[in-house]
């Protein structure tokens, strides 16, 4: 498991398909930080709103750690990250698809690292984050009780591109592909960089 940022996992029965809208209200209200950082990210990234409904809609705010939704951890970091990068220490910019990257890579991570668990019904049927379904999906097919257990990523590498490939949009992929930044992003390397 992570270093213990994420523990004490529960699943809510009751979730909203389409946590988008919610989400980024309460990450909006929790910080004035996060509310200015929103606020940047998407007059620089218009394409980042999608990025972030895309993994709302995938792991809800259904999953809880601590008793609070991952997802508001999971876009914290990746708004704090995203805040790092938006001034060299000189006052300049850095490039904006660096600071693209920085943000897509760092919601890769968090997620990987928050979802290192699996959710078991009743019958031993399981939903893990590499398995690509939406959560809501899943859960809504699979009724009474719930368990959730520690589990380790098997493909690490094939997780990243998985989780990739379901947030960005195609001029997301588009901008990193064209700046060789895309690599660096799905392997987590990109961040490390800077």
């Amino acid at each position: 498991m992570s270093a213990n940022k994420y523990k004490n996992y529960e699943v809510t029965r009751v979730v909203d398909v389409n946590p988008h809208k919610k989400v980024l209200s309460v990450i909006r209200k929790r910080d004035r930080k996060n509310a200015h950082t929103l606020a940047l990210l998407f007059f620089d990234w218009p394409a980042t709103n999608d990025v972030i409904e895309q993994l709302c809609c995938f792991i809800t705010d259904g999953i809880k750690s601590d008793k609070e939704p991952v997802i508001y951890p999971i876009l914290e970091e990746a708004l704090d990250k995203y805040s790092g990068v938006v001034f060299h220490a000189n006052k300049r910019k850095y490039e904006d698809p660096v600071r693209l990257g920085v943000f897509l890579e760092t919601i890769i991570t968090e997620t990987a690292k928050a979802l290192e668990i699996e959710i078991e019904d009743s019958l031993g049927n399981k939903w893990s984050v590499e398995k690509g379904e939406p959560f809501s999906h899943w859960l809504a097919d699979h009724k009474g009780e719930l368990f959730i257990v520690p589990h380790q990523h098997q493909n690490k590498c094939k997780l990243r591109k998985a989780l990739y490939q379901l947030v960005a949009s195609e001029s997301v992929k588009t901008v990193l592909r064209r700046t060789d930044y895309e690599e660096a992003v799905v392997a987590g390397r990109l961040v490390a960089s800077h």
